[in-house]
């Protein structure tokens, strides 16, 4: 049985930078390169992140932390839940 703890929310700016390997990658206000390999459905409705008409693009970010703590190595998912275009 998995083990997560609940998920930590956070609201940040930030850039699209593309879709690669699998992973939408975004570069953040505060330096950070954050690859979210989970996706809100939503959030794929309204933008075509697969594309490039959204790279280089700057976004507000709302995106969820999950830590796995099912075994000794830490294991964090992170999650995009909403963008908002800015």
């Amino acid at each position: 049985m998995n083990k997560y703890s609940k998920p930590t929310s956070i609201t940040i700016s930030g850039q699209f930078v593309g879709y690669l390997h699998g992973g939408y990658v975004f570069h953040l206000e505060n330096e950070d390169i954050i690859d979210f390999d989970q996706i809100n459905p939503k959030v794929l409705e309204a933008f075509d992140l697969k594309s490039n008409a959204f790279k280089n693009k700057t976004f507000e970010i709302v995106y969820s932390e999950i830590f796995d703590d099912l075994d000794d190595d830490d294991l964090v998912i992170f999650r995009l839940e909403k963008l908002t275009l800015i």
